[in-house]
């Protein structure tokens, strides 16, 4: 789809994914490298001998790369004249590097006003906080989205794998690809201005306009089990439910399952109870519960909070005896409002996956390695795909200044 671009990617962990994307949708994309590799070979998680890292061999995946001592001014020079042959260059380097190589996106735009340059950083390459140390956690952090995840009046909980940079990798990528298309009109390059903060912003969006649009009670202020005063939780998807408390131990893991009550959804929940019933977990008065009246058995005091959580501690017990399988199964029988949550192992397995076509393969030191391989189902054989293996180090320095250049690397 996108064979006729060309991309320098002239990034580390924290933008990797971007070229990543360009390669699945067809782009030439040359990752370049310091002659010691990038610093994303050693990024986490990493094999038990330690020689190859997961993340660079999945975000780097059907890329070309060369490698440069960047310290020459040779090298610099050899940059710039690639850079010069591309459509889009992308980096997420350091400010310093990419401005002391002469690639940073006032000088390439003015030297070449047909480029695309995409740049990747915490806060944005302009603004106060421009040049702010940071980490993925302080970018969560700075973002908002860390607020809902505390237990009561704890600290925030860190997000358990590193992603605010895979949400502006992705984006700038999107960014490029727009870009591309309005050059195709004005016959003039972009500057496309990712910051990683506004990332995990739009992609926490809800979270972010809470307040805004006057949720002034959002769940994670609620005593866990207890919406605020005055406010039961109608809406059908859980939205005045804590967190906890609709995620649910069975027998092999874990289930969403929200306890809906009110007319909009609490009879997903009679159904959820019904079952209980035929198997003879729950008895009564709460098996004859109306959900969708509920919340006005809870205003009139008929119905007390403590008689609410001796229903979740029997729906507890219940689905501990429960695959999986077994709750996914019910769920798609009886019209329930829950969902297994899949692991590792569970998403290998999927049957589903596999008849679309999702995996791809890769050679990771001479071992076939199945990884997730299409972003999208597109009509036809030149859909995104993954096109092949991550590069070793400087593996087509010779080929890409050839072929991009029509010189001889000396």
């Amino acid at each position: 789809m996108l064979e006729h671009l060309r991309v320098l990617d002239l990034t580390d962990e924290r933008g990797l994914l971007c070229g990543r994307l360009l390669a699945d949708l067809g782009a030439d994309v040359v990752q370049v490298e310091p002659l010691a590799g990038s610093t994303a070979r050693q990024a986490p998680p990493v094999s038990g001998s330690g020689t190859a890292s997961a993340y660079w061999e999945s975000f780097a995946a059907g890329k070309r790369g060369i490698a440069l001592d960047l310290d020459d001014p040779a090298a610099g020079a050899l940059l710039r004249r690639l850079a010069a042959a591309a459509d889009i260059v992308v980096t997420s380097w350091p400010r310093e590097r990419v401005e002391a190589l002469g690639l940073d996106p006032d000088t390439l735009r003015t030297q070449h006003p047909h480029l695309v340059v995409t740049v990747i950083s915490a806060f944005g390459w302009t603004g106060p906080k421009a040049e702010y140390a940071d980490t993925d956690l302080v970018v969560w952090a700075a973002g908002g989205p860390l607020e809902p995840h505390r237990d009561g009046g704890l600290p925030p909980l860190r997000i358990s794998v590193p992603q605010a940079y895979l949400h502006a990798s992705a984006d700038a990528a999107a960014g490029a690809l727009v870009a591309v298309l309005a050059r195709a009109r004005t016959g003039r390059g972009q500057t496309v201005d990712v910051s990683a903060q506004a990332s995990v912003g739009v992609a926490t969006l809800a979270r972010v306009l809470a307040t805004a649009v006057g949720d002034d009670h959002p769940e994670w202020q609620t005593t866990p089990g207890r919406p605020s005063a005055g406010r039961t939780d109608q809406s059908g998807s859980g939205a005045a439910t804590p967190n906890s408390l609709k995620k649910w131990e069975c027998a092999d893991g874990l289930v969403e399952l929200h306890l809906s009550m009110g007319p909009a959804a609490g009879a997903f929940t009679n159904n959820f109870f019904a079952w209980m019933r035929e198997e003879g977990a729950i008895g009564e008065p709460i098996a004859s519960w109306d959900w969708r009246t509920v919340p006005d058995l809870l205003v009139s005091g008929e119905l007390d909070h403590d008689q609410l959580d001796e229903a979740r501690s029997r729906v507890r017990a219940f689905l501990r005896g429960k695959t999986k399988a077994q709750v996914l199964d019910a769920a798609i029988r009886r019209r329930l409002l829950c969902m297994a949550i899949f692991d590792m192992a569970d998403i290998a397995a999927s049957d589903h996956l596999r008849e679309r076509d999702y995996w791809g393969h890769v050679q990771v030191g001479g071992v076939d390695v199945r990884v997730p391989g299409r972003i999208a189902q597109v009509r036809g054989p030149e859909g995104p795909r993954v096109r092949g293996r991550a590069p070793s180090i400087g593996e087509h320095n010779d080929t890409v200044v050839k072929e991009w250049l029509g010189e001889e690397q000396a």
